[in-house]
């Protein structure tokens, strides 16, 4: 099951990225990532195992964010900063 889901996530990441799945990518697209996790992992319970599906899914919440959303985005904006300082150290 385990294996599965790092597939997908990995998977996943490769269309959303392009094949470009290294540090530096991930770090630009943090927010993707963290929606990827979301919509594959949700409280431990594996909701979807399909990188196809994943993507599409993404690709839908990041195009309409509601209002009481945009103070999160922001939150994982700074919090993508403080990572980004703090690996290229």
């Amino acid at each position: 099951m385990l294996m599965a889901v790092l597939n997908c996530l990995f998977d996943s990441l490769s269309q959303m990225l392009r094949k470009n799945v290294e540090k530096r990518a991930l770090l630009e697209n943090m927010e993707g990532l963290f929606l990827a996790v979301d919509e594959i992992v949700d409280g431990g319970v594996v909701l979807e195992s399909d990188p196809q599906q994943v993507v599409h899914r993404v690709a839908l919440r990041g195009e309409d964010v509601p209002l009481t959303e945009q103070t999160v985005s922001q939150v994982l904006q700074s919090a993508k900063e403080q990572i980004k300082w703090s690996l290229l150290r």
